[in-house]
C-alpha cells in the first residue's frame, strides 16, 4: 500500500533511500550518501516540511523535494527534484507525489509553484501541464571548450565602462535584477559564486553577472559557469554592457578550460547571439521552465 509522508516526518536514512532509487537511470542521476544528501538540502533551502516521500509499506520508493521563497512579495515554491522508483515508474505515483507537493504549497499560501523539466522528458512535461502547470521558457546549457582568442567578444580598449566584482546579495539589489530565474540561478543559491557589476562613467550599475568557477585537485580552474547576465532594460548600449560583462567573467581567456551556461533562458536572444558569435553552442542538454499559477496577484497576501 502506497503511503505519502512530509519529508519532516522521515529519517534521513529513508530520505536518502527514497532520493537514490528515485532518480536511478534518469537524465541527471545523482547518488547522495546520507551525509551528502543532509549537506544538499541545508544548503539549496529546501523546505522538509513542503517535501514528500512515497512509501511502499515501509520501503521509500519516490519523493519531491521542494523550497520556498519570498521573491517580489510573493511566495515561490520551487520543485527542487521529482523520482520515482523503477519498479513504480508508469503506475502514477509520480502523479501521486504531485497532487501531494501541491496540497501542501495550497496550504502554505504559495502563489506561484515553480519547476524545470528536462525537455526530452515528453512525459513528465505533460503530467505537469495536466497538473496546471505552464512551460514560459526553455533554458539552455551551452558551452565552448577551447581557449578564447584574444577579444572575442569585441570590446574596445577605451570602452567607458569599469567592472566591479561584488557578492551575490548586492547584485541582487538591481532594479532590474533578473527575480524570476529558475530556483538555481537566484541569488540565495550563489552563495558559493562570484558576481560582478558593470558600471557607467558616472559610477551607475548598468549591467551585472553572476557566475561560479571549479578549480581541479591542482587548484587550476577547471570551469566558469554562467548563470545570469543582464543589461539595465532599453539602455541602448545594452550590447556592449552584455560584452564587457562577458570578456570578464570567462577570463583569463588562454585559458583551457570549460565555459558554459546553466538554465539560461531562450527569451535571452541579444545574450545569445553575443554567445554564439563567440563559438558557443548547444551542450546536448535543455530544460523547459514551467510555472503553476496557485493565486493570482491579486489575493496575494504576505
Amino acid at each position: 500500500m502506497i503511503t505519502i509522508k512530509r519529508m519532516s516526518d522521515c529519517t534521513f536514512a529513508e530520505v536518502t533511500k527514497a532520493w537514490n532509487r528515485g532518480f536511478e537511470g534518469y537524465f541527471f542521476p545523482i547518488t547522495m550518501t546520507e551525509e551528502m544528501l543532509v549537506q544538499r538540502l541545508g544548503a539549496e533551502g529546501y523546505v522538509l516540511s513542503l517535501s514528500v516521500v512515497a512509501f511502499d509499506d515501509q520501503e521509500p520508493v519516490g519523493l519531491v523535494a521542494s523550497g520556498l521563497r519570498i521573491i517580489n512579495g510573493r511566495k515561490i515554491a520551487w520543485n527542487g527534484g521529482t523520482g520515482v522508483a523503477t519498479a513504480y515508474r508508469r503506475q502514477g505515483l509520480g502523479r501521486q507525489l504531485m497532487a501531494a507537493t501541491l496540497e501542501l504549497y495550497q496550504e502554505a499560501g504559495v502563489d506561484d509553484a515553480t519547476l524545470e523539466a528536462v525537455s526530452q522528458n515528453d512525459k513528465a512535461i505533460a503530467l505537469y501541464e495536466q497538473l496546471g502547470y505552464e512551460v514560459l521558457d526553455r533554458l539552455l546549457f551551452w558551452q565552448r571548450t577551447n581557449a578564447l582568442p584574444a577579444n572575442l567578444f569585441g570590446v574596445k580598449e577605451n570602452t567607458a565602462y569599469r567592472v566591479r566584482h561584488v557578492l551575490a546579495g548586492e547584485a541582487s539589489m538591481l532594479p532590474f535584477y533578473q527575480s524570476d530565474a529558475p530556483w538555481q540561478n537566484q541569488w540565495q543559491s550563489m552563495r558559493d559564486g562570484e558576481a560582478l557589476l558593470v558600471e557607467d562613467e558616472q559610477g551607475h550599475a548598468v549591467g551585472y553577472a553572476m557566475y561560479k568557477r571549479t578549480v581541479n585537485e591542482e587548484g587550476k580552474v577547471s570551469s566558469i559557469v554562467l548563470r545570469h547576465c543582464a543589461a539595465q532594460p532599453a539602455h541602448s548600449d545594452a550590447d556592449t554592457i552584455m560584452r564587457v560583462a562577458l570578456t570578464e567573467l570567462y577570463a583569463p581567456h588562454e585559458l583551457e578550460c570549460r565555459r558554459s551556461t546553466f538554465n539560461l533562458p531562450a527569451a535571452q536572444e541579444q545574450l545569445l547571439r553575443i554567445l554564439e558569435e563567440a563559438g558557443f553552442g548547444p551542450s546536448g542538454t535543455e530544460q523547459v521552465y514551467m510555472v503553476k499559477k496557485m493565486k493570482t496577484p491579486e489575493h496575494t497576501t504576505v
